[in-house]
């Protein structure tokens, strides 16, 4: 996903509504943040093409996969 076709928000959830997507999330082996918007796109009527939620999947692993990296990193530092 092109950072430019992206815009960034920030919502705060009941934590009830927050733990429900979490559930979800879960069991559908996503984020909490691809749970979003497969939520946000199923409620307005709008598909999510295949190649967009392959491009999607493959940014949220990209970015896990950084996460996980600095996370070692900071980990060797401590060490």
């Amino acid at each position: 996903m092109d950072a430019a076709e992206n815009c960034h928000t920030q919502v705060s959830l009941p934590t009830e509504l927050y733990q429900a997507i979490e559930q979800r999330a879960e069991a559908h082996g996503r984020s909490i943040n691809s749970e979003i918007v497969v939520l946000l796109a199923a409620s307005l009527n709008t598909e999510i093409g295949e190649d967009l939620a392959t491009e999607f999947a493959d940014w949220e692993a990209a970015s896990d996969e950084d996460w996980l990296n600095i996370e070692a990193r900071l980990v060797r530092e401590v060490l």
